[in-house]
């Protein structure tokens, strides 16, 4: 039995929900996807349509999801987690439980003791955005055997059309039919198969309507906090900027390369999506990385240094150690973007006793860094994916019952599905690659259970850099979802032109 309190839109959605049995939950995060669901599988119980189902969802969600359980239902849930042996027991256990909750990666190695299910849920269903992933494949073959689909997620697009297909695989594959006709109604490449365009979105819009429950911030914005948005412009010193501006040619010198060796040049979103540019590509990213180090902080550039130097390890960066051979690294000492970001974080907690920060980096590495540079200012937590569901747990409980830690360090581990509504800012000290890891991010504090009548979201970016090609990236790659899923920035034509400048062309023109 459902035992909450749901807001009139989600009561629609779990009607919409029971009515048609697969359906992409698309609701902005924060806006409550959790309780939504599981109304409709209570109510779906109620009507002893089923007794159990799979819930499968990123490790670092899996308790967080068991305590929402507990407090939106009487029913019995069971975890999967920990050792083989754990899981066996926990496996039989989970036999007479209405919830049985695993991650993709646990759920692999086990999927022959599933047993009887008729309802499959995917929390973060971008986890199966790539149609070849094995994972993708074995979820998709886990749902076609039972009648209620439901796949969870914000953004259904965080860099590519292809993603929603995928999704839309699990969910009902019938919608968007065959890849190749989605392919060439949708999108227009070019000779090298990059998108210039897409089009035809109106019908596209058409075709969600019936399977999707789709709700942005602007629907629901008298339900949210304010948000306050702040981009905090950091300049180079002289040092770091003489560096970045030769990393920046060897990296153009490495781009040229890849354009005239007849690869069609080298796409960054690729890359991160699973691409194999070969030799070329890992030169290219090896420069690229090195720089986002040196915005960040130059001391991972010479800890990447180190750390390739290690015969026992070599997982640093060789360009990094060229770097450090040629003596480039000398002189390398002061670190404007931490300043910045440690005077602001002081501000924040003097303003007020009762403000809490949550800080995002890409580089796991710097976050220790940020937390030995504010070990006088803040009690402060890391959260990462090196630390197991316990840890990360724990992690999470102090940071949101303990009034003197005031400071949630995290990677973009931390962007899926945690729940920080006791923090009111939010600093991406740098950004992720994908648009929708950035709405993951910033969705923490943004929600419809926070303590403050508005939060604040602050994003560093250090001038002239890469980091304010990489923003305009991110705003595109975000227009490109709401095309796709909201029918927003359409051109007269139901289409939608990719104008963004090229990576080379942006390193010619920035000025550092």
């Amino acid at each position: 039995m459902f035992k909450g309190i749901l807001w009139p839109y989600q009561e629609e959605a779990v009607e919409r929900m029971t009515d048609r049995g697969q359906m992409l939950l698309g609701m902005v995060m924060g806006a409550g996807k959790t309780p939504t669901t599981l109304g409709a599988i209570e109510a779906l119980h109620a009507e002893g349509e089923l007794d159990r189902c799979l819930v499968v969802v990123p490790a670092s969600l899996k308790f967080q999801w068991l305590r929402e359980i507990a407090k939106f239902t009487d029913a019995k849930a069971t975890v999967i987690d920990g050792s083989k042996t754990k899981r066996e027991t926990q496996w039989k256990m989970s036999l007479t439980s209405r919830y049985v909750i695993v991650n993709a990666e646990t759920l692999a190695n086990d999927a022959d003791k599933v047993g009887k299910i008729q309802a499959v849920i995917i929390d973060e269903s971008t986890m199966i955005k790539n149609r070849g992933a094995k994972r993708s494949k074995l979820l998709k073959r886990i749902g076609r055997t039972v009648p209620y689909r439901y796949a969870l997620t914000g953004q259904p697009i965080e860099n590519r059309p292809e993603e929603l297909f995928s999704i839309m695989e699990f969910v009902d594959k019938e919608v968007l039919g065959d890849f190749k006709l989605f392919d060439r109604t949708f999108i227009v490449r070019d000779n090298w198969g990059k998108p210039l365009r897409y089009r035809n979105l109106d019908r596209m819009n058409k075709a969600m309507q019936d399977c999707m429950v789709r709700k942005t911030r602007e629907d629901i914005q008298d339900q949210l906090p304010t948000i306050i948005h702040q981009t905090i412009p950091v300049p180079f010193d002289n040092t770091g900027a003489s560096l970045y501006r030769k990393i920046a040619s060897d990296l153009l010198s490495k781009i040229s390369e890849a354009v005239h060796s007849g690869n069609g040049g080298f796409n960054v979103w690729s890359h991160y999506n699973g691409g194999d540019g070969g030799e070329a590509q890992g030169q290219i990213m090896s420069r690229l990385t090195v720089l986002r180090m040196l915005c960040d902080n130059p001391q991972l550039i010479k800890q990447s240094a180190v750390d390739y130097n290690d015969a026992d390890t070599k997982l640093g960066s060789a360009y990094a150690a060229d770097l450090q051979a040629r003596g480039m690294l000398e002189g390398l000492k002061s670190t404007p973007k931490l300043d910045a970001c440690i005077e602001y974080i002081n501000d924040v907690l003097n303003e007020h006793p009762d403000n809490k920060v949550v800080l995002f980096s890409f580089f796991k590495k710097n976050l220790a860094l940020i937390k030995e540079a504010t070990k006088d200012i803040a009690d402060s937590v890391l959260f990462t994916g090196d630390m197991n569901a316990d840890e990360r747990d724990v992690a999470k409980q102090r940071f949101s019952t303990d009034p003197k830690c005031r400071l949630f360090l995290s990677s973009d581990a931390g962007g899926y599905g945690v729940d920080l509504p006791m923090a009111n800012y939010l600093i991406s000290y740098d950004l992720p690659w994908s648009s929708g890891k950035l709405e993951q991010r910033e969705a923490r504090i943004i929600r419809l259970s926070s303590e403050f009548p508005h939060v604040t979201i602050a994003t560093f970016v250090m001038q002239g850099s890469i980091e304010e090609r990489q923003y305009d990236m991110l705003q595109m790659k975000k227009s490109v979802n709401e095309a796709f899923i909201d029918g927003k920035h359409l051109d007269k034509d139901s289409g939608m032109v990719l104008t963004l400048d090229t990576l080379s062309g942006f390193m010619r023109e920035s000025k550092v």
